[in-house]
């Protein structure tokens, strides 16, 4: 018998065979004609078309199985991508969609309509609550279609906040900005702290309704890891604010950053602030006449646990930007072929291109320096700020004043999905968990209602070659955003003032407690 060879076969070719099969079974005498050699060939590959054999059917059946797969997959891709918080992440620069609005201009009923008019082909686990559903919200690509409104909803929760004061951390952007914005158009004042103040004023400077709140914002420079420093702010918003009436501890660090990913700043952080816009300008008004304050003599009664007379230099508020570029011995040297210059992420943040990160790191591989400077921003700072703030939160008449602790539920102590890497950072949120539980018994006492919150998985934090990879493998993207996990922040105050119902001493997760 000849070598079989292979040959390419298409529809039109299985067509015209299918017409020639039929014409012998008419005339089954016609193979006489074939030599006994093809005619056995023949009758071999028909009956192995027939009856294939096992080890072929197996392949065949398993082929067909992955491809009914890969097919139902990609359906439910598309139907996933069609969803707003993921057409949201397309842009170049993130923009929060307004309400009333999905994808490609439509209302929500409309955009409701053309995501779930088709049902995905596998159910999938809702972030959430955890039931399976097909059913895709518009907005929501993670959502059952019970989570998915309530969430969606919260999202443009607001309460009247005139006449408040708020302080919040860490908010030059994703969650502590947008926390920020929330609490400005529902009429507070608000200071922000961060490390890069000259960027942030900048940043809320481009905001369109700018001009309706911009009275109402100022900028400071702090670097939470200078604990002498907090201390210094502390004493100086109970000299300069009226009252307090809202202390978010929003600043969080998950993953330390080298110096080269704060490189491309230095230029504008170092720059004076008499040369920035006006607008930018007169958000640093208070944090430029805290800076010259420094200068002169200071009361040192709110440093006096450090050492006796003035403190060496409080640097985390006179040099915020500059304690950056500090390097470690632990910091990977290929800065710039990890942050490539003019490369930066849908929150106009620089491009991060390590392979590892501390994310992936179990204890044994965490860097000691990480491990302090983890423990000082997200525990140690905001003990500190609710310590030195209470008074603060007392002066004036008796009201309803609020402590949100910005946590995780990585800090709780039990196991279930919670694996053996960033040991540093769980046991920061645990502490900073534990404060909130110790404490806000005391503080509601005095009519200050403390909480942790858990803002939901907003961001990857692994390495973004291995994110990218979990995209295109998986299709995983996080089920919230920057503006779900400010509403988390939001919550427990706009909840509170709107209901009259202010709770305390939880962890919240999803808005409810955990």
């Amino acid at each position: 018998m000849s070598e079989v060879k292979k040959v390419s076969v298409g529809i039109a070719d299985l067509a015209q065979l299918t017409e020639l099969l039929e014409a012998i079974a008419s005339d089954i005498l016609i193979l006489n004609q074939l030599p006994p050699d093809e005619r056995i060939r023949l009758l071999v590959a028909a009956g192995r078309v027939l009856h294939p054999e096992s080890q072929v059917l197996r392949r065949r059946i398993k082929e067909n199985r992955s491809a009914r797969k890969r097919e139902k997959e990609s359906k439910d891709r598309v139907i996933r991508a069609a969803t707003a918080i993921r057409t949201a992440r397309l842009g170049s620069v993130f923009v929060p969609a307004p309400k009333q609005l999905g994808h490609a201009g439509q209302n929500v009923a409309e955009a409701s309509a053309l995501v779930q008019s088709a049902k995905l082909e596998k159910p999938r686990s809702c972030y959430v609550c955890k039931a399976e559903f097909t059913t895709v919200h518009f907005f929501y690509d993670s959502m059952c279609p019970t989570c998915a409104p309530f969430n969606y909803e919260k999202r443009f929760q607001s309460a009247s906040l005139a006449g408040k004061v708020a302080i919040i951390t860490g908010a030059r952007m994703k969650i502590g900005y947008q926390s920020a914005l929330m609490m400005l158009r529902a009429g507070a004042r608000v200071v922000v702290t961060t490390r890069f103040p000259h960027d942030a004023a900048l940043r809320f400077t481009a905001e369109q309704d700018f001009a309706e709140w911009k009275d109402r914002l100022q900028v400071h420079g702090l670097d939470l890891r200078h604990s002498p420093s907090v201390e210094a702010f502390c004493r100086q918003m109970s000299q300069t604010l009226p009252r307090l009436d809202i202390l978010i501890n929003n600043a969080a660090q998950t993953v330390r950053r080298p110096p080269g990913f704060y490189a491309h700043m230095m230029a504008l952080e170092a720059q004076p602030a008499h040369e920035l816009p006006p607008p930018a300008r007169a958000l640093l008004r208070q944090h430029e006449d805290f800076k010259v304050t420094l200068a002169g003599p200071i009361d040192t009664r709110w440093v006096t646990e450090w050492h006796a007379g003035a403190p060496a230099g409080l640097v985390g508020i006179s040099s915020s930007a500059a304690l950056s570029q500090i390097p470690y011995t632990c910091d990977d040297a290929a800065s710039a072929e990890h942050f490539p210059e003019g490369k930066l992420d849908a929150d106009l943040q620089q491009v991060d291109l390590r392979k590892v990160n501390s994310w992936r790191m179990a204890l044994a591989d965490v860097p000691t320096a990480e491990l302090l400077e983890v423990q000082l921003v997200n525990a140690i700072a905001p003990f500190i700020l609710c310590s030195k703030l209470k008074p603060l939160l007392l002066r004036g008449e008796k009201a309803e004043k609020h402590i949100v602790n910005v946590s995780a539920v990585e800090g709780q102590f039990n196991r279930h999905t919670k694996t053996d890497k960033h040991p540093h950072t769980n046991m920061a949120k645990a502490a900073l968990n534990m404060m909130t539980l110790t404490s806000a018994r005391d503080y509601a006492a005095d009519g200050i209602y403390m909480n942790a919150v858990d803002t939901g998985w907003v961001t990857d934090e692994d390495p973004a070659e291995l994110s990218k990879n979990k995209q295109a493998n998986h299709d995983f993207q996080p089920p919230l955003d920057i503006v779900d996990g400010a509403a988390r922040v939001c919550d427990p105050f706009f909840s509170g003032f709107n209901s009259g119902k202010h709770s305390w001493g939880n962890f919240l997760k999803d808005y409810f407690p955990a």
